[in-house]
């Protein structure tokens, strides 16, 4: 009877517990997610978005040290600041360098501890994802068919991954349609950076909306901000840089203009511009049926093989409970949780009332989830309208001080280096090769799936097999030539251009023969 009893109840407990799991809202969300590829199962419940600081953690002579150390020329002061620390973030947050990097640099001008003696933990585990080559490309090269051909084996491998790239590379471009509105923020008179992102947004197909962004510059431009609702009424510019003017009041007179004049209207717009388009998304979200919101900055470049990054970024590493995503945050401070996602912590090696200043710069491309923009935004709203945290009127810097109330994921810029998101290319040609060379294999793919044309009256059963092996070896060695040729193409196409850009007159661009002939034609 005894172990009876203890069976049904172990039994009971299960069902207890099976009933309390499926009860539980959040876990029949995140599963719901994982099934349209919006996140993954692997919880990282360990990783929290705490405020952190490393102070703590320093021998006391390094620390005092820091402390005592002449600030550099220009640098922002305030009371007990680090100045190691400052150092390294200088470095690490104004250019694509990795943490390590950062401290390296630092430390070779006297300015840091060497990484050999103590590293500064910026980053934690941040071997797992501050690795500038994890940003690389996802495609392979196509199968070489040369006179020299690799092993049979080796070349079949090669072709058969190639093949399952370009496979994925359809599911994803099918993903991102269903999935993700694209939004694109721009100045109604930035008309040449529309242009240029417009075009490249279209030879990837992403349809994108534009959003005005907003020039405060004007007479009149913030109280127009505030009809809108983007600034509150009852915010006062000049208020907030009188803040910033006492927090600032122990350092130089050049520094202390530098930083209101980075803190000036431009900046101010730049919040109001980026909560308007996060309300408009949030506002659309329910019409478009669509999850998620990426919010671009219309200076950014997407690369070839973004949608298969995102997805990929989505389903197998990002946890369930994310609700914004940095794709390119510079200098980001937290803990690394998978290969290519950090979850972003408050600096709390910076006062509170500086805003944490700063890590995690640049809002350049951002993921949200639908369902969460309105709260998200609301939150960015409230702080970055805060007079007495004038510091807050970045949003990249507002969004990363907030990063225990929302739960704030980032892709380390550092992986920018290998073009996660590039410069400003000129992509007419190589995107057009590229979408033909995506199109014959994507033929290819449903050439293997045809049935053979003799038995099309005959019902359609493992049509694979009914296409003999000459059929299909023909076709692999003709297709995947072609494909090869192309990627050829390609590549000298782009040596071309390069080599031509440093040519006058080559590309009827510079000083040359071209040049004189349009002067000559138009007098």
């Amino acid at each position: 009877m005894g172990g009876h009893a203890v069976r049904v109840a172990v039994i009971c407990s299960w069902i207890v517990q099976f009933t309390a799991q499926a009860e539980d809202p959040s876990r029949r969300a995140g599963d719901a997610d994982w099934a349209r590829g919006l996140c993954s199962r692997s919880y990282v419940d360990a990783y929290t978005g705490t405020a952190r600081s490393f102070e703590r953690h320093l021998p006391l002579s390094v620390l005092e040290r820091c402390k005592k150390q002449t600030p550099s020329k220009g640098s922002w002061i305030w009371e007990g600041r680090n100045w190691c620390w400052e150092a390294v973030k200088r470095r690490a947050c104004y250019g694509h360098h990795s943490w390590q990097d950062a401290q390296r640099m630092a430390a070779e001008d006297k300015e840091a501890p060497r990484l050999e003696d103590l590293l500064l933990p910026a980053l934690q585990d941040a071997e797992r994802c501050d690795v500038p080559k994890l940003g690389a490309s996802l495609e392979p090269d196509p199968p070489s068919q040369g006179l020299l051909l690799p092993e049979r084996e080796d070349r079949v491998q090669d072709e058969q991954k190639y093949v399952n790239y370009q496979i994925e590379a359809h599911e994803a471009e099918f993903w991102f349609q269903r999935h993700v509105a694209v939004y694109v923020l721009n100045l109604p008179t930035a008309t040449d950076r529309w242009s240029r992102i417009s075009r490249r947004l279209e030879e990837l197909q992403i349809h994108a909306v534009r959003v005005p962004g907003i020039d405060l510059s004007g007479p009149g431009a913030i109280q127009q901000a505030q009809e809108e609702g983007l600034v509150p009424l009852q915010w006062n510019f000049s208020a907030a840089k009188q803040n910033m003017v006492r927090l600032l009041q122990n350092s130089s007179e050049a520094a202390a203009r530098r930083y209101l004049d980075n803190y000036g209207r431009g900046t101010v717009g730049c919040a109001a511009a980026h909560l308007r388009a996060m309300w408009q998304a949030a506002s659309n979200a329910h019409r478009l049926e669509k999850p998620l919101a990426l919010i671009l900055e219309d200076d950014v470049m997407l690369e070839d093989d973004f949608k298969l990054k995102l997805r990929r970024l989505l389903r197998t590493e990002a946890p369930c409970d994310w609700e914004v995503i940095s794709l390119r945050s510079q200098c980001p401070y937290g803990v690394c949780v998978s290969p290519h996602l950090t979850r972003v912590q408050p600096d709390a090696n910076e006062p509170e009332e500086m805003c944490r200043h700063g890590v995690n710069y640049g809002f350049y491309a951002m993921v949200y989830r639908a369902d969460s923009l309105i709260s998200i935004a609301n939150k960015l709203h409230q702080r970055i309208w805060d007079e007495a945290r004038p510091g807050c009127l970045a949003n990249d810097v507002a969004l990363a001080s907030l990063a225990e109330e929302v739960v704030y994921y980032a892709v380390p810029s550092s992986q920018a280096v290998c073009r996660v998101f590039s410069g400003e290319p000129d992509r007419n040609l190589t995107g057009h090769l590229g979408a033909l060379r995506n199109h014959a294999s994507l033929a290819f793919f449903f050439l293997l799936l045809m049935p053979d044309p003799s038995r099309l009256g005959e019902p359609v059963t493992a049509t694979v097999h009914t296409t003999t092996a000459a059929t299909v070896t023909a076709f692999k060695s003709c297709l995947f030539r072609f494909i090869s040729l192309l990627s050829l193409l390609k590549r000298r196409a782009c040596e071309l251009c390069a080599v031509a850009s440093q040519v006058p007159g080559f590309l009827d661009h510079g000083d040359g023969f071209g040049s004189a002939t349009r002067q000559t034609a138009a007098a």
